[in-house]
């Protein structure tokens, strides 16, 4: 690799290495991160400009010691993690056209293949929710590789060649979901056509030295995920027969693989093979749930692998969602909720003992336990389960939020003084006189809509953490998404349905003529003065140094006070800006944003400690 190469790739592992470990509470070891961070961002756009980006721009002309440079480099990007997802897909899309122009077959079999894997691999952000970005694309790259079997198979010599096809069959049904019969169904079909041409005896002869056995098993853990599929009640009968065929293949590998090589059996798949056995009316709910109860419990509190974040995490998560979408009998529902509550309490002391990560890997099986989550069941107010999760996987985004908070409570206490006709229309203040005799109740309800306005970062840790330059396009269009998935996880919850208009409408501009979301209306919102307020508020705390971000950078407070007049009326509400025309209280703003921020820590630190203290 090229000096430019090896200098970005120690700029990503310096930046993962300085951010603040989880005793480092304190505000000052979170503005040396963010320091760190603008200054390898700086070095890193600045290497990528000068070397990578013109070979990228004019990659037809690049020499072939070039190609395999830059080509090493971007399987680096991966190694270790997702080290840095987005230069991975820019790379292996300019040499996928590269091959295409070139019209050099192997190359672009490949190159389809990395770019549909790079395209996956950035939309699993937003898993669990059923958005999806990008699986057309995924899924024509896929497609394209995979239909040189079909065509020219039998000229291609080359065994990884042929590989890549293989595995871009398979990863056909990557680009399907289960969100609807028609998206499941699909993908039954791409995984059962992968499983048939895979345990072909003729189509393996052709070829000996590739791992089938590896690619065919994979493909039946594809099947497996259609699990959902079931749980819908929309499946037809021989996709609960494929299914559960599969699920049997996986446990027969399990049980072999524990006899011959001691190893143990996988939770993962341990509950795939009783869900698959219990859609097909071979398990009853009683013996799965109490399966699932096993598998989380069985989990050990100093285990941080894949497997123990599945016990910890999604088998408390699954739990809950047979619970609620099977079970019945209310007479039995105490006992379920004391187990369910018992699994939550497991999970927050494991998580906060998880070792520092940015990795996207806990966060999957934590976003998909929030999805689920229950408060009548669980004993914990949902709010509380959303603040944890922040509290350990992006400590500055919950102090970001807490300051939030706060100074949308000043916002709106000021705003009930000056105007309190504004606020009218908010649930629970139907009357000015609710407004102004309730004082209390509405700076705690504007605070609450600060500390969740964000939930839906939930999903984009990782593009806060990974890489050293600026947002693509393809990053910048996801991280939009964060909108309407804090939408979606408020919404499903009573005690923040409240709140979800707030997370959907905070990026839409006052006079609805710019921001996103397009669809979204704060004048139709009964909550439209309190977003008003909250956009306010997090431009307040873009001050907050502590709390920059890669896609929220620090802006001096004198700067956000400018920029807020400049914006009234257009980007802001006048009513919200002009609470701070007042220069006392201006200055008042200010003094109270500097104590926000040590009390926004120290809030942290206490809840981290409370979280190490749960008891079973």
């Amino acid at each position: 690799m090229k000096a430019y190469q090896q200098e970005y790739l120690a700029l990503l592992r310096d930046v993962r290495t300085e951010l603040p470990p989880s005793g480092a509470m304190e505000p000052e070891a979170f503005v040396q991160f963010s320091r760190a961070r603008q200054q390898a961002i700086a070095r890193g756009t600045q290497l990528l400009r000068q070397e990578l980006f013109p070979v990228l721009d004019d990659i037809l002309a690049a020499p072939r010691q070039e190609i395999g440079s830059i080509g090493e480099f971007a399987g680096q990007l991966m190694a270790g993690g997702q080290q840095d997802v987005g230069l991975h897909y820019r790379i292996h899309l300019a040499l996928m056209d590269r091959a295409r122009q070139r019209k050099e077959r192997d190359e672009l079999i490949r190159e389809l293949y990395l770019v549909g894997m790079s395209l996956y691999n950035l939309e699993t952000m937003l898993s669990p929710n059923p958005l999806r970005l990008y699986t057309s694309r995924m899924r024509m790259c896929f497609a394209e590789s995979a239909s040189y079997f079909d065509t020219e198979y039998d000229d291609i010599q080359d065994p990884e060649i042929r590989g890549y096809i293989h595995r871009s069959m398979g990863n056909i049904a990557l680009s399907y979901t289960s969100a609807d019969p028609a998206s499941s169904r699909a993908k039954l079909a791409a995984c059962t056509r992968s499983i048939r041409i895979l345990s072909d005896p003729e189509i393996r002869a052709k070829t000996p030295s590739l791992p089938w056995d590896t690619f065919l098993y994979k493909s039946h853990q594809e099947r497996t995920t259609l699990l959902s599929y079931l749980r819908s009640g929309m499946a037809e009968p021989d996709a609960f027969a494929q299914v559960l065929e599969s699920a049997q293949t996986i446990q027969q590998h399990q049980l072999q693989a524990s006899r011959e090589r001691g190893e143990p059996l996988q939770p993962r798949w341990q509950y795939a093979y009783m869900a698959a056995r219990f859609h097909c009316g071979a398990m009853l709910l009683p013996e799965m749930l109490e399966g699932l109860y096993s598998l989380s419990t069985a989990g050990a509190d100093d285990d941080f692998g894949f497997q123990s974040m599945f016990s910890h995490a999604s088998a408390p998560a699954l739990y809950l969602e047979y619970v609620n979408k099977y079970y019945k009998d209310d007479m039995h529902i105490h006992r379920l909720a004391a187990r369910a509550s018992k699994m939550t309490r497991r999970l927050f002391p494991w998580l906060v003992r998880l070792p520092d990560s940015d990795s996207e890997t806990p966060m999957f099986f934590l976003r998909q336990f929030l999805y689920v989550y229950r408060e009548r069941l669980c004993g914990t107010p949902f709010f509380d389960a959303l603040q944890n999760v922040f509290a350990v996987c992006h400590p500055a985004t919950y102090a970001r939020m807490w300051i939030a908070g706060q100074a949308a409570r000043q916002l709106a206490l000021w705003a009930a003084e000056d105007c309190p006709e504004r606020l009218v229309g908010l649930p629970g203040f139907k009357t000015v006189e609710d407004v102004t005799r309730r004082g209390q109740a509405l700076g705690d309800f504007a605070c609450q809509a600060g500390r969740l306005y964000d939930a839906g970062i939930v999903h984009f840790f990782s593009l806060e953490n990974a890489a050293c330059r600026g947002l693509f396009e393809e990053e910048e269009a996801l991280l939009q998404l964060h909108v309407h998935c804090g939408w979606e996880l408020l919404s499903r919850q009573t005690s923040t349905a409240v709140f979800a208009d707030v997370a959907r409408g905070h990026h839409r501009r006052f006079d609805e003529k710019g921001g996103y979301p397009v669809d979204f209306s704060i004048s139709s919102s009964p909550m439209g003065p309190m977003i008003c307020l909250i956009a306010v508020a997090d431009a307040l705390v873009s001050s907050a140094e502590e709390t920059a971000s890669r896609y929220r950078p620090y802006v001096p407070y004198g700067t956000v006070c400018a920029r807020l007049r400049e914006g009234s009326g257009t980007q802001y509400a006048p009513f919200a800006v002009s609470l701070l025309n007042d220069p006392a209280r201006r200055e008042q703003m200010g003094q109270l944003l500097e104590r926000w921020k040590k009390d926004a820590f120290a809030d942290l630190y206490r809840r981290r400690e409370q979280m190490a203290a749960y008891q079973e």
